[in-house]
């Protein structure tokens, strides 16, 4: 398999292509309370786009809080993005019950299509309710996920066919119960950014399968595939030094042109000759899990 890899080189085009988009007045972060259809209260944290701008939904990884994009939180407003931060139920400051007890996600199944995890899906729509409420409409969102959030994020864009793109942080075939592949499938022809990194060979190996699922049921021209030297779920890729690729990426997310270079140098990244394993092809189980 053939992944691709970016790199980005025109100083100027970046700066272009990153101006602040105008605002139509001070900008300021609201902590929030969404609520989920089966009565959940996360803790969230929104920052409405400047006109005309994106709003990103951002969903973190297992065992995590929305703290995961920290990083990510200056950078949006300076370029003029919007944004919504939850932490999943069982997360953060998201430790209520409906029945008002206080819980943890260390309590929760990990196995079963109806486990918590699963159930996650449902704060994802809160999200998404929160800014149909304020007048974002789903052309104007973005999906941007880590690990259990990357693989919710894909269910979530393919439920919601209008949602312009989603960005997966070390995607995988499964977490807790929480598929990948069929969702992926279900996603259609819209842009998919994968980024994994190349120092850890099981789930750059899971990575490999979904670039060419994806490649097969979204279309070439719309997968992009950033392979980082080290790094697994959006608190370890992204950095000061690689986000605004990411942000380039939202700006044209079918370009710029690919070649055949990556941050990862040729021999950081496994083979499945080196493992001394079986290739992968389209017909391999989601069995493997990662908790």
């Amino acid at each position: 398999m053939e992944v691709k890899r970016l790199f980005f080189i025109p100083a100027l085009f970046l700066t272009a292509t990153l101006a602040a988009q105008p605002s139509d007045g001070p900008r300021v972060e609201e902590r929030i309370t969404l609520t989920t259809d089966d009565s959940w209260n996360l803790n969230a944290r929104y920052l409405r786009a400047a006109e005309s701008a994106p709003t990103l939904v951002l969903i973190h990884s297992q065992k995590n809080d929305l703290n995961e994009w920290k990083l990510w939180f200056d950078y949006l407003k300076r370029y003029g993005y919007g944004y919504i931060a939850m932490d999943l139920r069982g997360h953060g400051n998201s430790f209520l019950t409906p029945s008002g007890s206080t819980t943890s996600y260390k309590t929760f199944e990990t196995s079963g299509p109806n486990n918590e995890f699963n159930k996650m899906i449902r704060d994802v729509e809160a999200a998404l309710t929160y800014l149909s409420t304020n007048s974002v409409t789903d052309e104007n969102i973005i999906l941007a996920g880590s690990i259990l959030g990357a693989n919710l994020a894909i269910k979530a864009a393919a439920i919601h066919p209008e949602i312009s793109m989603t960005a997966a942080f070390s995607p995988v075939l499964n977490v807790n119960d929480v598929l990948s592949v069929n969702p992926l499938r279900a996603y259609g022809k819209r842009p998919l950014l994968l980024v994994t990194g190349a120092n850890h060979a099981k789930q750059y190996k899971e990575l490999q399968l979904l670039n060419d699922i994806a490649k097969q049921a979204c279309g070439r021209e719309n997968i992009t595939t950033m392979v980082e030297a080290a790094g697994f779920g959006a608190g370890e890729l992204v950095t000061k030094y690689n986000i605004r690729k990411i942000f380039d990426w939202f700006k044209n997310p079918r370009l710029p042109a690919v070649v055949h270079i990556s941050t990862a140098g040729q021999t950081d990244a496994p083979t499945p000759a080196e493992e001394g394993g079986p290739k992968i092809t389209g017909d391999a189980s989601e069995e493997t899990s990662y908790e």
